[in-house]
């Protein structure tokens, strides 16, 4: 490289210096051919370098070219060795999340299994019967307590852990497997049950599926075990049935009486109210709508034998005293017309003193009579009625005081605890009941003696038609002055 920046300031000074040279003049030419053959000397010396410069570059660029191929091979290599090794990494990697995965699923899995024990467990323990968990209650409480250390431990508890806190809860699993097979035809056991005078009792029980029984070793009590609140209680069936449990429980063999309901018969019948209780339930309101059913029954009794009491006159009285009429013979339809039973004896009286008279005064004294009777018939109907439209309507004021009551209770105690809005709900129910119960007889009444009565004047006005067309035609005073 230095060589041929030497030729070229050499091939730039010969054609800067020539022209200066010319000028000059001759006698500067020697020096100047002096120069030029020092330059060209230098310039070949130049080209000789130059020469072996690139011959040596040849020499040298062999090797060197076959060093970098193989330096290049190497590369690739290399780089085939790390594609390789990262490609193992990924394997490895995807394969460790690919086992992480599977130890996460089988630590889901250890938790299912070790939750629906939990929720096995404690469903054991709300299906054993109470008698039973005198046996049971040491199980129950190593359950409990292993239950409270896995829940403490739950979070970022091991694998190992996991397995442990199923081992340590499984034996609830042999606990009811063993149940089973001894409930299978029965089991009897010691233990204690409240007595019917609320003392304790030591005895036997004795289970055969769903039903329980206890035979005290202490005295005479026997019969059923129920459930009240966490101790078995017996309630005695009869002497024949308390007998054949007792026997059983001594001899393990003999006849159980079997409850098809569970003991919920008794529990239905110690909760049965009596009229009393039940009628005090209603709150306040009860009392009018009993009040109101007390009158309606009274007046419906009274008109019921009122109305019912009226005699309706014989179908052959009415033709009797027209025939007498038609014939001339007053005194006679008179006499026939007093005989007549009943509301209609007085219009058909007054009917035949103004048989003379025209029709339609005739027909006015008798609606006269039947108007007279009427409101007799139909009095304190009314109120029957009344009665049937109000009583409703107060049970269903109890119902809106008994449900402002529960809503007052759930604003004080919440919604936790029924028995608390057992009153309000009661008052609520019991008067519409009640309520109903009066107004459905009342309405009923009411419909059969007004359709009665309606009935005793339909008839009354069915005997003054009658009557009316059945008198021979009367002549007036002007016809007969014509004559």
């Amino acid at each position: 490289m230095n060589s041929s920046k030497r030729i070229s300031v050499l091939k730039v000074s010969t054609r800067i210096l020539l022209p200066l040279f010319l000028l000059l003049g001759a006698p500067a030419w020697g020096q100047f051919d002096r120069a030029v053959s020092s330059i060209q000397s230098d310039l070949e010396d130049a080209l000789r370098r130059y020469a072996a410069l690139q011959a040596e570059i040849r020499d040298e660029k062999v090797p060197l070219d076959r060093q970098l191929n193989e330096l290049q091979s190497e590369l690739r290599e290399a780089r085939r060795e790390a594609d390789r090794a990262q490609r193992l990494r990924d394997n490895r990697q995807v394969d460790l999340n690919a086992l992480r995965e599977r130890v996460v699923r089988r630590q889901e899995q250890l938790d299912f299994v070790a939750n629906l024990i939990t929720d096995y467990g404690q469903r054991f323990e709300r299906d054993l019967d109470v008698s039973e968990r005198q046996i049971y209650r040491q199980e129950l409480l190593d359950f409990q307590a292993a239950d409270d250390r896995a829940a403490l431990s739950a979070e970022g508890e091991e694998g190992n852990q996991r397995i442990q806190r199923v081992l340590e809860q499984i034996f609830i699993l042999e606990l009811a497997i063993d149940r089973f097979d001894r409930l299978l035809g029965g089991d009897i056991f010691e233990g204690q049950a409240v007595g019917p005078t609320g003392e304790l009792e030591n005895g036997r029980f004795i289970l055969y599926g769903p039903a329980s029984f206890f035979a005290s070793s202490e005295s005479p009590v026997a019969g059923l075990s129920l459930r009240t609140g966490t101790s078995p209680a017996v309630f005695s069936i009869n002497r024949e049935a308390d007998a054949n449990i007792r026997a059983v429980a001594e001899n393990s063999r003999g006849v159980l009486p079997i409850d098809p309901s569970l003991g919920n018969a008794f529990a239905l019948d110690a909760e049965r109210d009596t009229l009393f209780e039940h009628i005090q339930k209603g709150g306040i309101w009860i009392w009018p709508i009993l009040g109101f059913a007390l009158l309606a029954f009274l007046t419906a009794a009274y008109k019921t034998f009122e109305i019912y009491s009226v005699k309706m006159p014989e179908p052959g009285a009415l033709h009797g005293i027209l025939a007498a009429l038609n014939s001339g013979d007053k005194e006679k339809a008179l006499q026939l017309a007093k005989q007549v039973r009943g509301p209609a004896q007085l219009m058909l009286v007054d009917a035949v003193e103004h048989s003379d008279e025209r029709k339609e005064l005739i027909e006015e004294i008798m609606y006269e009579r039947m108007i007279e009777l009427q409101p007799k018939l139909e009095r304190l109907l009314p109120f029957i009625a009344v009665t049937a439209a109000t009583a409703p309507l107060m049970g269903l004021l109890g119902t809106v005081t008994g449900m402002i009551n529960t809503f007052k209770l759930i604003t004080i105690f919440g919604t936790g605890d029924a028995r608390r809005l057992s009153g309000g709900i009661s008052e609520a129910l019991v008067t519409t009941e009640f309520g109903l119960i009066v107004a459905i007889p009342s309405l009923i009444m009411h419909a059969l003696l007004n359709r009665r009565a309606q009935g005793v004047m339909a008839n009354m006005e069915r005997m003054a038609v009658s009557f009316v067309n059945g008198l021979a035609v009367q002549r007036t005073p002007d016809s007969k002055a014509s004559e």
